[in-house]
C-alpha cells in the first residue's frame, strides 16, 4: 500500500522507482553518494533528520502546535532560489542562502535554525544546495505530501547572491514581476506560495506587524488549521474560513491575499482537492528545486537502486585481511542472504576450478527515509565481515538471496560481478584517529597499508575534501604519508601514516593513493572520516564450495524487488522486465 499519496500519483511514483537506469553499474560515483543519502536517514550527533521525531523536535523548537514543524525548510529553499535571474541565467538553488542569512528578507529564527540543521551533511559529492533540495523532498514527504523527484549536481556559490525575496508589503505588480524574474509565471507564483504555506506559520518576533502578540517569543500564527502537507490552505481561503496571517491580520502585509487572487482565483480553484493540490505542488516544487544557474547541469533523477551494494572495504586486521560489504534490498522476514567471492591469487584465482568462498550475513537492519516510508517500501541492509587470507585476497564478489518462499536469485552487478579493483593500498580505519573535534590543530591521523612484496612506492598520499565547514567554504588538501617503521608489518603489508591538518569541518572524505616505481597509481576511493578509529566487528566464518556456477551475464535480485513493488501497486512489469532479467538457481 502506498501511504498518504493521492491515487493519481501512484502510477507516476511507480515509474519513478522502476525507471532505474538500465546502465547503472556498481560502483558509480557520485550517483551512489546521492542515492545512499536519498534513501536513508542520517544522524550527525543529534536526532536523525527526516524522522517524525526530528519533525516534532523542530515543531517544539520553533513553537508550532502541530507535529510537522518543517515549514522553515520549504521557506529556505525558495529564499535560496529567489536569487535566480531568468535573463542572464545566474543564481538559483546554489547554497548562497548560507551567506545571506543576515539580510532582512531572510529574517527569522526558523531560517537560522535550518542553517544549523543542514550544516553537517555536505560532503565531497553532496553540496549544500543538494542538501537543501533533499531536505525539501524529505520535509514534504514527512508531512504526508507527494514524493518530489531529486536530481543531484548543484554547484555551491561561495558568496552571497543578489537580493530577490519579495516583501509581504509589495503590491501585486511587484510580486508578479519578481517571480517572473525568477522564472515563474503567475500561476506558478500562486502554486509556490500556496504549497509553501501549507506548512508553518509566522512568528511574532520576526513579523510583529503581521502577528498580534504581547512580545512573547512563543507566539506563532499558523497558515492553516493543520500542520500537514494538505490543501487546507486552499480550501479555507476559498470558503472564507482561513486563518492565514498573510491574508487576514494586516491588509498592508496581506501578500497571500494579493497573490492568491491575482488571476481571479482560477489557480486556487484548480488546486482545491487533495489530488490536484499534490500534483500541482509536486510539479512546481520540482521546477523550483531544479532552478539552478544556467551553467550547471543536473543529473538524471536519482532513483532507488533496488539491490544496492555499499560500505565495501578491504582492509588489514590484526593478522590477516578483512573484507566487509553491505547489501540493501526489499526483504521478507524469511529472507537470507549469502555473499560469495573469488580469490585473486593462487590455484583458485578468479574461482578457477569453480572454487568459491562464501559466508552468511552477520546481521541486518532496517533502512528507511521519508521517501521510502511515503512509498510504503521496507528495505533491509545485510552486512558481511569476513577474514581473507592475504595470499589469496579477493577479486570479485556477488550475492545469493533466498526469499524463503521458493525463490532464490543471484545478484551479480548485471553479470560482471562486484569487482575489487586492487589490493595494493588499503585504508586502515582502526589505526587512524581523529582528534580534530577536540583540538583542530591536532588534525586527522590516517594509516594506510601498502603491499611490501613489490618495489617501494614512489609516493603514498591522501587527497582530502571537506565541505561541512563553519564558514561554508570547501576545503581540499593533499598530504603525503610516510613509511612508519614503528608499526610491524601485517600479512605482507607495511604501514604508511600521515596527518591531515586543515580544518575540514564536521566530516572529511578522502581518496588514498599509492604510486609504484613505474608510475602506476592505485586508489582506495571515497573513504569517510566518520569511520576513523572503528574496528570491524567479529568476522563471519568462511566456507568453500565447488558446486553451482560462478555467475556472469545476467542480473538477479533487482528484478524481484521491482516485481514486489509492482504487485503492491498493481502495475504491470512488462516494461521493467526489459530492463532486468531474473536468474533462478
Amino acid at each position: 500500500m502506498l501511504l498518504n499519496l493521492p491515487l493519481s500519483l501512484l502510477s507516476s511514483c511507480f515509474l519513478w522507482l522502476a525507471a532505474v537506469q538500465a546502465d547503472y553499474h556498481w560502483p558509480s560515483l557520485p550517483y551512489d553518494a546521492y542515492e545512499e543519502f536519498f534513501v536513508r536517514r542520517l544522524s550527525a550527533g543529534r536526532v536523525e533528520f527526516g524522522t517524525a521525531r526530528y519533525s516534532v523536535q523542530v515543531a517544539r523548537r520553533d513553537k508550532y502546535h502541530g507535529r510537522c514543524g518543517v515549514g522553515s525548510t520549504c521557506s529556505k529553499v525558495y529564499h535560496d532560489v529567489a536569487t535566480h535571474n531568468i535573463t542572464d541565467g545566474t543564481g538559483g538553488l546554489d547554497g548562497s542562502i548560507f551567506f545571506e542569512i543576515d539580510r532582512v528578507e531572510n529574517v527569522g529564527a526558523g531560517m537560522n535554525n535550518t542553517i544549523n540543521d543542514f550544516s553537517t551533511y555536505p560532503s565531497k559529492y553532496l553540496t549544500r544546495a543538494d542538501i537543501i533540495a533533499i531536505a525539501t523532498v524529505f520535509a514534504v514527504a514527512t508531512c504526508s505530501g507527494p514524493v518530489i523527484p531529486f536530481r543531484g549536481g548543484r554547484v555551491d556559490a561561495n558568496i552571497a547572491g543578489p537580493y530577490g525575496v519579495p516583501n509581504a508589503s509589495d503590491p501585486i505588480d511587484s510580486l508578479t514581476s519578481n517571480f517572473a524574474h525568477q522564472g515563474f509565471n503567475t500561476s506558478e507564483m500562486i502554486q509556490l506560495v500556496a504549497c509553501g504555506h501549507t506548512l508553518g506559520g509566522v512568528r511574532y518576533p520576526d513579523f510583529p506587524d503581521v502577528v498580534s502578540g504581547s512580545g512573547s517569543t512563543t507566539i506563532v500564527d499558523l497558515f492553516d488549521e493543520t500542520q500537514q502537507f494538505d490543501h487546507n490552505i486552499v480550501s479555507q481561503y476559498l470558503d472564507g474560513s482561513t486563518r492565514d496571517p498573510l491574508l487576514v491580520l494586516n491588509q498592508t502585509m496581506a501578500s497571500d491575499l494579493r497573490v492568491f487572487s491575482s488571476d481571479g482565483n482560477v489557480t486556487m480553484q484548480s488546486m482545491n482537492s487533495a489530488d490536484s493540490f499534490a500534483q500541482a505542488c509536486a510539479t512546481v516544487f520540482d521546477k523550483m528545486l531544479n532552478t539552478v544557474p544556467s551553467d550547471v547541469t543536473l543529473t538524471d533523477e536519482i532513483t532507488l537502486v533496488p539491490f544496492k551494494v555499499s560500505a565495501v572495504q578491504l582492509t588489514v586486521g590484526t593478522s590477516q585481511l578483512q573484507f566487509q560489504a553491505s547489501v540493501r534490498l526489499e526483504a521478507t522476514q524469511s529472507t537470507t542472504v549469502k555473499m560469495y567471492w573469488c580469490d585473486r591469487y593462487g590455484s583458485a584465482a578468479n574461482c578457477s576450478g569453480n572454487v568459491q568462498r562464501f559466508a552468511a550475513s552477520g546481521g541486518s537492519q532496517a533502512v528507511s527515509s521519508p521517501v521510502t516510508t511515503a512509498m510504503g517500501i521496507t528495505l533491509e541492509k545485510y552486512s558481511f565481515v569476513v577474514p581473507v587470507n592475504a595470499s589469496q585476497s579477493i577479486s570479485k564478489f556477488w550475492f545469493v538471496v533466498d526469499y524463503g518462499n521458493g525463490t532464490t536469485v543471484t545478484a551479480d552487478n548485471g553479470g560482471t560481478d562486484y569487482v575489487i579493483d586492487q589490493d595494493e593500498v588499503l585504508w586502515v580505519p582502526s589505526m587512524s584517529t581523529d582528534k580534530s573535534v577536540l583540538d583542530s590543530s591536532v588534525g586527522i591521523f590516517i594509516a594506510a597499508a601498502v603491499k611490501s612484496s613489490g618495489s617501494t612506492p614512489s609516493r603514498v598520499y591522501i587527497d582530502c575534501f571537506g565541505r561541512a565547514t563553519s564558514d561554508f567554504l570547501p576545503v581540499n588538501a593533499t598530504y603525503d604519508l610516510t613509511l612508519n617503521t614503528s608499526i610491524p608489518a601485517v600479512a605482507g603489508y607495511d604501514f604508511y601514516t600521515g596527518t591531515a591538518t586543515a580544518s575540514f569541518g564536521a566530516t572529511m572524505q578522502f581518496d588514498l593513493y599509492a604510486v609504484d616505481a613505474n608510475g602506476t597509481s592505485y586508489v582506495d576511493e571515497y573513504r569517510q572520516s566518520g569511520l576513523i578509529g572503528v574496528a570491524l566487528v567479529a568476522a563471519s566464518s568462511v566456507n568453500s564450495t565447488t558446486s553451482g556456477t560462478v555467475p556472469g551475464g545476467v542480473s538477479g535480485a533487482e528484478s524481484v524487488s521491482l516485481r514486489n513493488w509492482s504487485s503492491r501497486w498493481g502495475v504491470g512489469m512488462l516494461g521493467v522486465s526489459l530492463l532486468w532479467t531474473l536468474r533462478y538457481i
